[in-house]
């Protein structure tokens, strides 16, 4: 109840106060008042008021003239994860924030894989947008890998939704009458039609929520099943995962599945990261495999 009447701002001063606190172990008046482009007095009363809050969390330090985490520190304001550091480190590598921008005092040697941009016209996802918006059909010049066919194409575009590595626009295609994924990095150009305008099916597969249970590939050793179990934070052993029908076949390749390779008919259910699908006949049939 003591929290809930804090201002935005100042709560988000409170979470950078744990962050450093939690990541750095110390923090202190200059670096609070840079961050946030404070005053002294303001970062004082900042830190002030978090120990009124917290005192279980930091101390003075006299010697240091810094605030230093008590050894029974425990966030109030942040979840205390490893993923809200490490997702600092993410925006500066991929250029989304500037080393000054970002919350850890200290960067350590780091780098992470980059994937080359699929680069999209703006002007394509401009006009994607407005025809989702909309509801309106657009005649499309697509690049597909699977076919040679040049001809136009009248789709209506529904939502947009990214595998991981690129972005697709889901949309119906009225030719084949069933939505489908389109790359956008491969729509050429595109087109509103605005005066053609018809009753789109509902898109079932969209709306349809899928249960993606995963465990530990049973063959594991004792000791590297249960570090799995922690690594993926999984319960009873399993990984509950829920996913749009739609989204399936991304989600089985991000978790190191290849849905296009078969044994006995349906997925080899071992994946690169030694997990097993447990429910692998119903993923199978959501999977809806086309020829």
């Amino acid at each position: 109840m003591k929290h809930e009447t804090i201002k935005p701002s100042q709560r988000k001063r409170y979470e950078f106060i744990e962050f450093q606190l939690m990541w750095e172990g110390t923090i202190g008046r200059k670096l609070l008042k840079d961050k946030f482009e404070i005053s002294l007095q303001q970062a004082t009363l900042d830190l002030t008021s978090y120990l009124d809050l917290e005192p279980k969390n930091m101390t003075y330090d006299p010697r240091q003239r810094t605030y230093v985490a008590q050894s029974n520190f425990r966030p109030a304001f942040v979840e205390g994860e490893a993923t809200e550091y490490l997702q600092h480190l993410e925006m500066l590598h991929h250029g989304y924030r500037a080393a000054d921008e970002i919350w850890p005092a200290s960067v350590p040697e780091f780098d992470a894989v980059r994937m080359s941009s699929r680069k999209t016209d703006p002007v394509i996802l401009k006009t994607v947008l407005r025809a989702i918006r909309n509801r309106h059909c657009v005649e499309v010049m697509y690049v597909s890998l699977s076919s040679e066919s040049e001809s136009p194409r009248f789709l209506y575009p529904q939502a947009i939704a990214s595998d991981g590595h690129r972005w697709h626009m889901r949309a119906f295609d009225s030719d084949k009458e069933r939505h489908s994924d389109f790359v956008l990095s491969r729509i050429e150009k595109v087109t509103i039609k605005e005066s053609d305008v018809k009753e789109i099916p509902e898109d079932d597969e969209w709306s349809t929520i899928v249960y993606l249970r995963l465990r530990p590939d049973p063959n594991l050793a004792e000791r590297q099943r249960e570090r799995l179990e922690v690594e993926y934070d999984m319960n009873d052993g399993e990984l509950l995962l829920q996913v749009r029908q739609a989204m399936l076949f991304y989600y089985l390749r991000f978790y190191g599945f290849n849905p296009l390779e078969v044994d006995g008919g349906m997925i080899r259910n071992k994946s690169s990261f030694s997990l097993n699908i447990v429910n692998l006949e119903e993923i199978e049939r959501c999977l809806k495999r086309r020829n």
